[in-house]
């Protein structure tokens, strides 16, 4: 599952489109790639490889059209309806294929298969109902608008520090 809540950030707060995401998360994707093909020395090798087996060049083409048009479909729920819905809607899609593979193909399962499946996947659509019912609880942890010095211990620090300097006698010279 792609991590969506870094993209919903950028369309909220710095009005990003989702073709500027893909473009710079692709690019970087593929200066890495090419980093790396560099860095391993086998930078002809791969393009001998590429020109002796042109269905190789067609089959990779194609695979790269079906993940970039996955990716737009990714980028335009999360823009439209929230990196909760891609986490329910990524869920369903799993639930689906694993379902679908063992009718389809005839896997056996056992009961204590099934048994994971349901509390494993009842978890993760708990997480998102949850998400759903209480959205003001994932605002209130994360948003409240709380300093870092006014949490937990650093506030209890900051207390002190405070009653020290209030108590403490100027200091004559």
């Amino acid at each position: 599952q792609a991590e969506a809540a870094p993209q919903e950030k950028l369309f909220k707060e710095h009005k990003t489109s989702k073709y500027n995401q893909m473009l710079y998360v692709n690019s970087g994707s593929a200066v890495v790639s090419a980093g790396s093909l560099l860095a391993s020395g086998l930078v002809f090798q791969a393009l001998g490889f590429c020109a002796n087996h042109p269905d190789f060049v067609m089959h990779a083409g194609t695979l790269s059209a079906a993940a970039v048009s996955g990716q737009f479909f990714i980028y335009s729920l999360v823009k439209e309806y929230g990196a909760l819905a891609l986490a329910a809607t990524m869920n369903l899609r799993q639930v689906l294929s694993i379902l679908t593979s063992y009718m389809l193909y005839g896997h056996p399962i056992s009961v204590m298969q099934i048994l994971g499946l349901i509390l494993v996947f009842a978890a993760l659509f708990y997480k998102t109902y949850d998400g759903y019912a209480n959205p003001k609880a994932k605002e209130s942890k994360h948003g409240s608008g709380a300093q870092p010095q006014s949490v937990g211990k650093a506030a209890e620090t900051k207390e002190d520090a405070d009653r020290v300097e209030v108590e403490m006698p100027p200091v004559k010279r």
